[in-house]
């Protein structure tokens, strides 16, 4: 048996694609995907459309990641009228603006049917914990080697836990359980032009039946998909988030959360009453500076030159 895993998409259909190629390739039997499908790279009706298309020709099991809760809050926040929470154009939340127009109601009740976390189970085999954060929360972080994580795998009836959203993947055994994360498949941290993700593999060991991880690095063109983004609209709507994601599809290097807890951070020193998303581009600028953080806009003056 083997199973392709893959997670963290954030619409980038070059990275997908190139990862179901190769498990295509590699013929995988069935294939879990963990949440994340959608944002922050500019082909969010491209990647739903070939989800779709994919789930139709292939044994599918999927989860709602935070992503998409958003993309369901946000709605909900539209329906109410509830101004305060309504996304606007800037590094806070433009980028989530963006993703959203490109959904119609099909995604919305997609996502909605989605779980958080399922309980993998095929006679012969070993059962397995799945989810996109943690098993209660979408949200949550389970980093590899920290308290969490053994936590977890104390409290589930599993012997094997996959999760993703730290977009860091790896593996560790705690008590004879184990944990694997499949990393970021659309905006893959230190690993600048791959798509990360992996492989399952069913194997025997003492007699027993067992799962083995393979992390999978698949290359895909990282320079189509940052030009995509500086020219096609994304950049202009949320600037500082997504030159943070630019520099990281271009380096690998990671940014985004640290730049948005320091802007978050200098407007409330700046007005009390600041809440997100009514954060002023200027703590944004300041927070992308004090990380190093390129303005890739001027990139794209210069093409227009």
């Amino acid at each position: 048996m083997k199973i392709g895993i893959i997670s963290d998409i954030h619409s980038n259909i070059y990275a997908f694609k190139a990862c179901t190629e190769y498990m295509e390739k590699h013929k995988c039997d069935e294939y879990f995907f963990l949440g994340d499908y959608i944002s922050d790279t500019p082909y969010t009706r491209e990647t739903m459309d070939y989800l779709y298309e994919f789930m139709e020709n292939h044994t599918c099991y999927l989860l709602r990641g935070n992503r998409e809760e958003y993309m369901l809050t946000q709605q909900e926040a539209r329906k109410k009228k509830c101004t305060e929470q309504m996304w606007i154009s800037n590094s806070a939340s433009g980028n989530l603006l963006y993703t959203y127009g490109q959904l119609v109601d099909k995604d919305f009740d997609f996502f909605r049917n989605l779980p958080i976390t399922f309980i993998y189970e095929k006679a012969g085999y070993p059962s397995i914990t799945c989810c996109h954060g943690s098993p209660a929360s979408s949200r949550e972080l389970l980093q590899l080697n920290e308290d969490p994580v053994k936590q977890w795998l104390e409290k589930i009836d599993t012997d094997y836990m996959i999760c993703a959203h730290t977009h860091y993947p790896g593996e560790m055994t705690y008590k004879n359980k184990h944990y694997f994360n499949s990393g970021s498949v659309g905006i893959s941290i230190d690993d600048a032009g791959y798509a990360q993700c992996m492989l399952l593999e069913s194997g025997v060991e003492n007699g027993t039946t067992i799962w083995k991880p393979q992390f999978l690095k698949v290359p895909y063109d990282n320079q189509k998909v940052a030009q995509d983004m500086i020219t096609g609209g994304l950049l202009s709507i949320a600037p500082w988030f997504v030159n943070s994601n630019i520099l990281t599809i271009l380096t690998g290097i990671d940014c985004s959360a640290k730049m948005v807890e320091l802007a978050e951070k200098l407007a409330l020193e700046d007005n009390a009453q600041t809440k997100w998303p009514h954060i002023d581009e200027k703590n944004f600028e300041e927070a992308a500076a004090y990380y190093k953080i390129p303005d890739y806009r001027a990139r794209n003056n210069e093409k227009e030159c």
